[in-house]
């Protein structure tokens, strides 16, 4: 399992690591694909999102969960979205398509701790857009200026992408889980059942 994370370092203009390096390919790459489509985007951050956004934010978060793999878990429930909504940590940045009528394509729900952490925990995309205007990228960087914005000195990325979290600046970090139990046998059956 992988925990991916942004440190800042506050002694420089760029949201970029100093250990990419000026001439990083990675680097300039990153800076390409995002400047590419900063024109042709609006970026809004909001407290709070009206019902309809919502409604279509978790639309987009149910995209991402159905094409992302790495997400192996259940549908988060809608009601937890309402929850985030009215939660003052919680906060959304939001992607819209300037030449689409505003169309919303993009929004990472973010929580902001009081250890000056900030954490994109939730993603939503549209897919029919995300590839031509590389939403996910643009999520990341707006998520990094919003970060740094706020003062927080630590981005937690969380799990999955951590190949397209590592082209802005970030570091994975691989966890290891334990699980102690009382009785095993129930472990047991499980691989038996396995092996069969």
């Amino acid at each position: 399992m992988e925990s991916v994370f942004l440190t800042f370092w506050f002694n420089s203009n760029s949201i970029f690591h100093p250990w990419l390096g000026n001439k990083s390919s990675v680097k300039v790459k990153a800076g390409k694909d995002i400047e590419a489509f900063t024109n042709k985007l609006a970026i809004r951050i909001k407290p709070e999102l009206t019902n309809s956004e919502l409604e279509k934010c978790y639309e987009l978060y149910l995209a991402v969960k159905k094409n992302n793999l790495g997400l192996n878990t259940f549908n988060y429930p809608y009601a937890l979205f309402q929850h985030m909504n009215v939660s003052i940590p919680w906060e959304f940045i939001l992607v819209y398509l300037k030449d689409m009528d505003m169309r919303l394509v993009g929004v990472m729900f973010c929580y902001k701790n009081s250890n000056n952490i900030y954490t994109p925990a939730v993603v939503g995309m549209d897919y029919e857009f995300s590839r031509e205007y590389n939403v996910y990228r643009q999520l990341l960087y707006q998520t990094i200026l919003r970060a740094r914005e706020v003062g927080s000195t630590r981005i937690d990325f969380g799990l999955t992408a951590g190949f397209e979290k590592r082209k802005v600046g970030a570091r994975v970090l691989q966890k290891c889980a334990y699980l102690q139990t009382r009785d095993n046998f129930a472990l047991e059956a499980l691989d038996w059942l396995r092996n069969d």
